[in-house]
């Protein structure tokens, strides 16, 4: 399943990857950099442009933007998706 927002957000959960701006992020994998910054999933912090994420029914911020995965609202831009809905 993947879902779009207005700003071309595309999300794909269980699927297993998520384009954010055009970054891949990847679940379940080993790790990821962000604009240098380290990216690891599965309860262990993210970190994107100094904002906390952590994922598996914890809260996501991006840009101050609440993400909930398996929660199961995203909020992006203000643009609302479901997943596994």
């Amino acid at each position: 399943m993947w879902t779009e927002g207005s700003n071309g957000v595309q999300i794909l959960i269980n699927g297993v990857q998520i384009l954010i701006n055009g970054v891949q992020i990847l679940i379940n994998e080993v790790q990821s950099l962000i604009n240098g910054v380290q990216i690891l999933i599965n309860g262990v912090q993210i970190l994107i442009n100094g904002v906390q994420i952590l994922i598996n029914g914890v809260q996501i911020l991006i840009n101050g933007v609440q993400i909930l995965i398996n929660g199961v609202q995203i909020l992006i831009n203000g643009v609302q998706s479901l997943i596994n809905d």
